[in-house]
């Protein structure tokens, strides 16, 4: 098998993303690191965005291209599902939404919105009063978001609500999302996933003890918290 390189982060959620499904997949790979922007970055990326994925002399950017580059190219193992539910398009369709939604409102309003801009925050010396009464507006929206996620995850997830997010098996949904919750659940903010998305909530919990979760936990915002 040709050699699999990623150019990415750790610290990177969509970088994540593509780690875990390697590692699920059991796809041996070498992570070259780069920072966004940064001359490896930009070298395979005119755009400068991570991850890249290197394997069998292309270059694939983009982690929706990379994720059907995966799906395209490697083989699932034996007694595991595959990641893009097989002859079941209600699931594919669900799976789409998911992906979409984790890669647009998600990241946006709780990554970007509030993650990013309470570490901003935290780095300036501000006090959390002060973190906090800055922060209202995005809280405030983010409060909307997860209990928007919660009526989605009500209507996909498995098991009246304990399986993965489409379904009763992982899938590159639970690939896209848990990253993005990782980092918000290691701030304060994470009893707002407690309070307005408990379904999600315990999703998360049940993800954060998956191996290939813990496998690719060093480096991540979260680690970087303990």
């Amino acid at each position: 098998m040709a050699k699999v390189q990623l150019v990415g982060a750790e610290i990177s959620t969509f970088t994540r993303t593509i780690r875990m499904a390697l590692e699920y997949l059991q796809i041996p790979y070498e992570l070259l690191h780069a920072a966004p922007h940064s001359a490896l970055a930009n070298k395979y990326n005119p755009f400068g965005k991570i991850p890249t994925m290197i394997h069998d002399g292309q270059v694939i950017n983009e982690t929706l291209a990379i994720r059907q580059y995966i799906d395209g190219t490697f083989k699932t193992p034996d007694k595991l599902p595959a990641l893009s539910p097989e002859n079941d398009f209600q699931k594919i369709m669900s799976m789409v939404t998911w992906i979409s939604v984790s890669s647009d409102y998600v990241f946006r309003d709780l990554n970007l919105s509030m993650c990013k801009k309470r570490y901003a925050l935290e780095a300036e010396g501000k006090s959390e009063a002060e973190i906090q009464e800055i922060m209202k507006e995005p809280i405030e929206h983010a409060r909307e978001v997860l209990s928007k996620l919660e009526i989605m995850f009500k209507r996909t997830s498995g098991c009246n609500g304990d399986g993965f997010v489409v379904g009763n098996t992982l899938t590159w949904a639970d690939l896209f999302l848990f990253p993005i919750f990782a980092d918000i659940c290691a701030l304060p903010e994470r009893k707002l996933v407690e309070q307005e998305s408990p379904l999600v909530f315990a999703w998360f919990k049940r993800m954060e003890g998956l191996a290939i979760s813990r496998k690719t936990f060093p480096g991540t915002v979260a680690s970087a918290r303990l």
